[in-house]
């Protein structure tokens, strides 16, 4: 083997680093492009971050983002409560959606361009977490709108795509590990024939994944992700109990409070048998075998904090195609970072009940931990596949021009910035997701009247509830001491 240091690992002079960052000086990673809305969002600041948002998704509708851009315009119209606005976004969303569950998984072309330049070139899909919570938000949409029909529509086809997404995982892990197999036997079969570091061959993935060094960084990088106690796979338990609440609050005939009954057994196994759970749980089953109706009760519902976003991280990956002088290079691979700036919770209090603590209803953190998780093998294979197919490449016209003169120096600058330029994770998530869900119930009160004062600023609300057997009042805050955003509606 030649043992010759190839050109795209060399030292690089100051003029050559100038000119990649000049080059990528537009290349903005998705954290960055979001970094205004998130801080006007993080401030409270809904509605400019709704405005940007909005312009975003107008501006980028033909893009390989436009999917993500119309999430985040219907989360911040959303709780800017520009409803219409709103369910326009999200019905976007879901055309963008539908079309790429229909599309195979990665077009030959694509995946070529995935390979050569970085995964950010491919239309970006969404995400089991994404559809499942795009379903969710139009429902509370439609329910704040007293179009309930709708609503009804939403929350099944929020229940589909979790049904949906394990399936669709195990056809992706499925079609990576084969990928890596195909990758693996195809390097193994160069080496036989001395054709291993030339251009165009193939790498080793299976060998890189057992390489003890970089087990270890992977270890370090998401070890964390083994500790988590996570949710049924690709259930999230805010969709789940909206579906209970929704056919309690309105259901018509046993089979809808068997489904509540059902739908809220399941939220209980989920979270913990707390109080609040127990007792949406006992008033479906009673109702579900023949008892009664529901007594006029209130919901407070609390959508707190922001969900973490993807940062790009290095981990060393063995290079078995380049000389021994060079066997590890860093290759970017996403990490999710959490947001701990958050409200904890509310207490609400009325004339007929004494203070009562919102308690954990849905953890989004773990949901899309969980859904990162399960992602991460596919993450990983293809990252190792394009990493070597791109090394393999540079190598190839390191051989080829390494004896031209001008020709090997202009190789060596444009394989430095070509790696410097493609070596990029795939930072791109919803960011406008909330920490966490939260709640509690109680028996609406005769004055049709609630105080509600947050856990971390003391701001007190009162709220006036709308007229109703069943009623919802859903509070928002995005960070620690943000102005709480109170809306009240009427399930039923």
């Amino acid at each position: 083997m030649n043992n010759a240091r190839p050109p795209a690992f060399t030292r690089v002079p100051q003029s050559v680093a100038l000119l990649g960052a000049l080059l990528l000086s537009g290349c903005a990673t998705y954290t960055q492009n979001t970094q205004g809305m998130r801080e006007a969002w993080s401030a409270g600041d809904v509605h400019q971050a709704a405005q940007v948002a909005q312009a975003k998704a107008d501006q980028d509708k033909d893009s390989v983002t436009s999917l993500l851009w119309y999430l985040e315009a219907g989360a911040t119209t959303r709780a800017d409560n520009s409803l219409d606005q709103s369910l326009t976004a999200f019905n976007n969303a879901d055309a963008k959606i539908d079309y790429w569950d229909a599309q195979p998984d990665v077009s030959m072309t694509g995946q070529a361009a995935s390979l050569l330049v970085n995964p950010t070139v491919l239309a970006y899909r969404g995400t089991a977490y994404d559809k499942i919570m795009e379903s969710t938000y139009q429902a509370l949409n439609y329910l704040q709108l007293g179009r309930y029909d709708e609503a009804r529509v939403e929350i099944n086809r929020a229940l589909e795509r979790q049904r949906a997404a394990v399936q669709a995982n195990a056809a992706h892990i499925a079609a990576a590990q084969s990928a890596a197999a195909q990758a693996s036997t195809q390097a193994r079969q160069e080496q036989e024939n001395g054709t291993a570091g030339t251009e165009g061959s193939s790498y080793d993935v299976q060998r890189a994944q057992d390489d003890p060094e970089f087990q270890s960084h992977l270890n370090q990088a998401y070890g964390n992700l083994d500790n988590l106690h996570f949710y049924a796979p690709y259930v999230n338990p805010f969709s789940v109990f909206l579906e209970g609440v929704y056919f309690l609050a309105r259901g018509e005939s046993l089979a809808d409070y068997e489904r509540a009954r059902v739908a809220l057994g399941r939220v209980r196994d989920m979270t913990g048998a707390n109080d609040y759970i127990k007792a949406d749980y006992a008033a479906a089953a009673k109702l579900a075998a023949g008892g009664g109706e529901l007594p006029p009760t209130t919901y407070v519902v609390f959508e707190t904090g922001m969900a973490p976003i993807r940062e790009e991280i290095k981990i060393d990956i063995p290079l078995f195609i380049v000389s021994r002088s060079v066997p590890y290079v860093g290759i970017a691979f996403p990490q999710l970072r959490y947001n701990n700036q958050y409200n904890p919770g509310l207490t609400v209090t009325a004339s007929n009940t004494g203070p009562l603590h919102t308690t954990m209803l849905c953890d989004m953190d773990l949901v899309i931990g969980q859904d990162f998780k399960n992602e991460l093998p596919s993450i990983i294979i293809k990252t190792l596949i394009s990493a070597g197919a791109k090394a393999a490449a540079q190598y190839g016209l390191y051989l080829a021009t390494k004896n031209s003169g001008t020709l090997s120096i202009l190789t060596e600058v444009a394989g430095v910035v070509y790696q410097y330029a493609t070596n990029r994770a795939d930072l791109r998530t919803w960011v406008t997701l909330p920490k966490q869900f939260l709640y509690c119930r109680l028996p609406t009160p005769p004055d049709g009247r609630l105080q509600i004062t947050s856990d971390s600023t003391g701001e007190t609300q009162t709220v006036d509830l709308p007229p109703g057997a069943v009623t919802m009042v859903y509070v928002k805050s995005n960070s620690y001491g943000n102005v709480l955003l109170v809306h009240a509606f009427t399930l039923r």
